[in-house]
């Protein structure tokens, strides 16, 4: 019982910081460009909600915080190194956003977080 709690604690933190990096990088995306409030704040929600979910312990949950965070995440490290105009804030913003969520989403696939998302095995039935 003690690894499922520490297992549902570890997939519910890391849950946490990937959506706190969300709502950090959503705040700098509305200062670099505050006309897409409105595709910002969908984005933030959907994440918010599906880390929601991931720190349930539901398995579809991580597939779609993937994709959600990800490629995104991929893609502000490529835009770290490949923007010469970004100032040096932004590239370092860019870099711990894109490895960080990186890295939480590789942890929420390997021990102890990936026990969280295990199947239950099924109760046996009560013998009479």
């Amino acid at each position: 019982m003690a690894d499922a709690n520490r297992a549902a604690h570890a997939a519910r933190l890391l849950s946490i910081i990937i959506a706190g990096l969300a709502l950090a990088f959503a705040a700098v995306a509305y200062a670099l460009n505050p006309a897409s409030i409105g595709v910002d704040a969908l984005r933030l929600v959907a994440i918010v909600l599906v880390a929601f979910l991931t720190a349930r312990g539901v398995r579809w949950a991580r597939l779609l915080l993937i994709v959600l965070t990800g490629f995104a995440a991929a893609f502000a490290v490529l835009t770290a190194f490949s923007m010469a105009s970004l100032p040096l804030w932004g590239k370092v913003w860019f870099l711990v956003y894109g490895a960080g969520t990186v890295a939480c989403l590789v942890f929420l696939f390997v021990a102890p977080a990936s026990a969280h998302f295990s199947r239950q095995a099924p109760a046996p039935a009560a013998r009479r």
